[in-house]
């Protein structure tokens, strides 16, 4: 009994000692004091990429344990005497191939639609010292088309000099025909040339805080360059793409930010002695939102005012020459078969 009991037990050392090789082999990791062969390829990348950026500006990279997508956080500085001052801000994601950058969920295509912040890919190519950086403004066309219930996203890197800001291949594929800029890691080390760089880094992230504010407003459109190329503002053009009916669920996200601004016009032009121009930006607010609302929109100051000049002091209420205006308007407008539907 001793000895099968013996041979049990070896067998089972034996196998127990293979399936700790198999591990091994398989997660060649997990062997303490070594790391595996090819780990930093895609962290070279991006401490080549850190450098770059921050001739610009700060560039802040994401611990790899909290990565979520995005590499850098960066920001253009401006100097001002002994100062920078930071004057725009933009995230990067970096890639060391180029092979197409893929959002292959809906939560994924949802993630890169509402990312507060402009993104750019920049694709390194190290045996060349080669930095590329791409628009991603194809994130905009998948927000101004809900209709297509985007569930997945692909960009495709291509190496022309001019490109079209939007190449849609197919379905959920986009070609990023041309970087937006492209040079050495020499060229960068040139003061003018870096100049030139932030300018045009900064040309599209303006575009960019543009598109992302019609997000906000919830406006299904967005507004780029038709044509570019690289290393360059040139534009030949500008291309709009999106739907002039707002969906319901962004109607009245759209009402609220056009009360405020009304408001503000309203006030702008009143307190600039424009007259005319603050009436006609009371009256829109009264059509739109004649019901009271917490903050009021309305300047009760310009409302007295003309109250004043239609001689209705004391007024009925603090809106009448308001109404009564609009109702003018309104009266002319169905003398002309147009009414409200």
């Amino acid at each position: 009994m001793r000895k099968k009991s013996q041979k049990k037990t070896t067998r089972q050392r034996r196998r127990t000692n293979e399936a700790a090789d198999r591990r091994i082999q398989a997660d060649p990791v997990s062997m303490v004091g070594s790391i595996a062969a090819n780990l930093h390829e895609g962290s070279r990348s991006e401490y080549l990429a850190q450098f770059v950026f921050s001739s610009f500006g700060t560039a802040i990279p994401v611990p790899h344990q909290e990565d979520s997508g995005l590499d850098i956080y960066c920001t253009l500085l401006e100097r001002d005497g002994q100062r920078a001052w930071p004057h725009a801000y933009y995230s990067v994601q970096v890639k060391s191939t180029m092979d197409p950058w893929v959002f292959s969920s809906p939560e994924s295509v949802r993630w890169i639609i509402e990312h507060p912040l402009p993104i750019f890919l920049c694709i390194v190519q190290k045996p060349e010292a080669i930095i590329r950086i791409y628009h991603t403004s194809p994130r905009f066309a998948a927000w101004s088309l809900p209709i297509q219930r985007w569930s997945r996203l692909e960009l495709i890197p291509g190496t022309e000099t001019k490109g079209h800001t939007i190449e849609w291949r197919m379905g959920d594929t986009f070609k990023l025909e041309a970087p937006i800029l492209e040079f050495t890691i020499q060229q960068v080390l040139d003061r003018d040339f870096r100049a030139q760089v932030a300018k045009v880094l900064k040309f599209w992230i303006d575009f960019d805080v543009e598109n992302l504010f019609r997000i906000k407003s919830g406006i299904y459109f967005f507004w780029a360059p038709h044509e570019y190329e690289t290393n360059t503002t040139k534009v030949t053009g500008m291309s709009g793409q999106g739907q002039q009916l707002l969906p319901e669920e962004s109607l009245q996200r759209a009402h609220n930010r056009l009360k405020e601004l009304l408001g503000f016009l309203a006030t702008h032009h009143y307190r600039n002695k424009d007259m005319v121009s603050a009436a006609i930006y009371a009256m829109a607010l009264r059509q739109l939102f004649p019901d009271y609302s917490s903050p009021n929109p309305h300047d009760m100051q310009l409302h007295t005012e003309l109250n004043k000049r239609f001689g209705m002091e004391p007024p009925s209420y603090m809106y009448q020459a308001c109404d009564s205006l609009l109702k003018m308007v309104k009266d002319k407008l169905a003398q002309q078969g147009i009414a409200a539907p």
